[in-house]
């Protein structure tokens, strides 16, 4: 029997010891998420907002800090949306966010303008280019249901916007906001954009902020026997933020998500029984929406050598996982595929590990471009599917697979140390 009670013992010390807490990661997504932090972007501070939030997060764990206030402060270009945003198709009134969305680097406009419905054949970037040679649309909007990656948000002479019409909800991009162009970009739901609409009124206000400040957020743990080595997880908390005065993004999954985990990772790591051998960074990034922008200027001013990276996992839209996750990067390193695949396959802890190649579609990829061994996570699953829309919220989050990728990431650390 005292034998039964120790094993039980031990047992309940070593899930103690690898224990989430999945209810202090809801309670950051409900801050992050909350109107206050106004989509965590570049209208009203929203960035600067977070960031704040999660200094205090790291100040309450006492995690330590390589500047006075765990701020690594840059600035980049930015075409904002702060003002109106007003858009009538005839005399019905649409509302941003909802029923359409406004290209970042559309410039300030305020009109009507007469509606051109493209033809159906009119669907593609070759198409839209062919049918624009000769043609001149002088003060008119382009009506196109078409894909249209290459020339979308871009100038096209003689034409004074583009309506993209969508059947779906439409996405919200702010990448291409480092420039203002003369073209008006609009995707709009279809329904709203009837084959008989005359006309197209608009109110939008922009501006343009060549130099807005923002910060990148940096703690991390000393390690016990070789603390000048590191093991760094990241994410970006940055989002969308707000377009015109009332319409924000939340961005619950994308990434209130991966911030959540690497608090919690934080929190973690930072109990005296888990302080880890090698030291842990916890990195928490603006300006991954803009284009990359604080991941990039960190590796290009790194707080310390990049040579004493070990290993970084990066934690982008974590809140689903009844599929599974992906490993982007696994393809180019197969003993961290082969390792977790081990790990997982002993303890279950998810569904299945999915390789993928080289994809600079998050924050490893300006490490892994600078030579740290680099990989980024993203778990799968239809449980939550609204992205870069005022859908993306808290409300009945799923975190499917939280636990078990909590416990996958912390058992595979444990065996780099």
């Amino acid at each position: 029997m005292k034998r039964l009670i120790t094993i039980v013992a031990v047992v309940l010390v070593i899930v103690s010891v690898q224990a989430q807490d999945i209810a202090y990661a809801r309670k950051i997504m409900h801050k992050l998420t909350s109107p206050a932090m106004k989509g965590r972007g570049y209208v009203k501070q929203g960035d600067k907002k977070a960031a704040g939030f999660v200094v205090r997060q790291f100040k309450k764990l006492e995690l330590s800090s390589f500047t006075d206030d765990y701020l690594q402060p840059y600035t980049f270009p930015m075409n904002t949306l702060p003002g109106k945003v007003e858009l009538r198709v005839n005399d019905q009134k649409l509302r941003p966010g909802y029923d359409f969305v406004v290209s970042s680097s559309t410039p300030s406009m305020k009109g009507t303008y007469s509606l051109i419905f493209a033809p159906d054949s009119l669907y593609n970037d070759s198409t839209f280019a062919l049918y624009l040679e000769g043609l001149k649309f002088e003060n008119s909007f382009l009506v196109v249901k078409g894909k249209l990656r290459k020339h979308y948000g871009k100038t096209i002479p003689g034409l004074k916007g583009v309506i993209l019409l969508t059947d779906k909800q439409p996405w919200w991009h702010v990448s291409n906001g480092a420039e203002v162009v003369s073209t008006c970009w609009i995707k709009g739901k279809a329904e709203y954009f009837p084959p008989e609409a005359k006309s197209v009124t608009l109110n939008i206000e922009t501006e343009f902020r060549p130099s807005y400040p923002t910060q990148n957020v940096i703690a991390y743990v000393k390690g016990k026997t070789d603390p000048e080595r590191f093991i760094a997880f990241t994410a970006h908390y940055d989002h969308l933020g707000m377009m015109g005065k009332r319409a924000y993004f939340p961005g619950a999954n994308d990434n209130a998500s991966g911030t959540s985990m690497v608090l919690d990772l934080a929190a973690y790591y930072s109990k005296p029984e888990n302080q880890p051998e090698k030291s842990i960074v916890f990195m928490l990034f603006s300006g991954e929406e803009a284009g990359l922008k604080g991941s990039t200027y960190y590796t290009s001013h790194p707080l310390f050598p990049l040579e004493e990276i070990d290993f970084l996992i990066n934690l982008d839209m974590v809140g689903t996982g009844s599929e599974g996750i992906t490993v982007v990067n696994t393809k180019a390193y197969n003993d961290v595929l082969e390792a977790m695949r081990a790990i997982n396959g002993e303890h279950q802890y998810i569904p299945e590990i999915k390789p993928r190649g080289e994809a600079c579609n998050s924050d490893h990829c300006p490490f892994y471009q600078s030579g740290v061994k680099s990989i980024f996570i993203y778990t799968r699953g239809p449980e939550h599917t609204a992205y870069h829309s005022v859908y993306d919220t808290d409300k009945d989050f799923p975190f499917t697979a939280y636990e078990g990728l909590f416990r996958l990431l912390t058992t595979y650390v444990n065996t780099l140390q």
